[in-house]
């Protein structure tokens, strides 16, 4: 049965996704949370509609808060504020899984 990271469509986004899999295999925690957090934000960069409205205040509300914050710049643009680098396995997938659910849910 083929990964659910092999349903996203974006090549540079699945090999991405697949890298931080790895990583999560070989417990680099930390490069597993960053790799999926620059995922969602490069889904997000890529349809800034997305960040509008009350949607988009979802996005933000519900990002996983375990030690990395989704935020909005001041031009709109989203970014990821890291308040530490080292992660646990519990939240490493957490990261994983919702950039993984997202990517696929929004036919990257």
């Amino acid at each position: 049965m083929p990964a659910k990271f092999d349903r996203i469509k974006d090549d540079t986004l699945r090999d991405s996704l697949a890298t931080a899999q790895a990583s999560l295999k070989s417990g680099n925690f930390a490069d597993v949370v960053h790799r999926s957090s620059d995922a969602y934000v490069e889904m997000l960069r890529r349809d800034p509609d997305l960040m509008k409205g009350p949607m988009g205040m979802r996005r933000i509300l519900f990002y996983p808060r375990l030690g990395a914050r989704l935020i909005q710049e001041s031009d709109g643009s989203p970014a990821v504020i890291y308040d530490r680098e080292t992660f646990s396995f519990t939240e490493a997938i957490t990261y994983f899984e919702f950039a993984v659910d997202s990517l696929v849910r929004e036919g990257l």
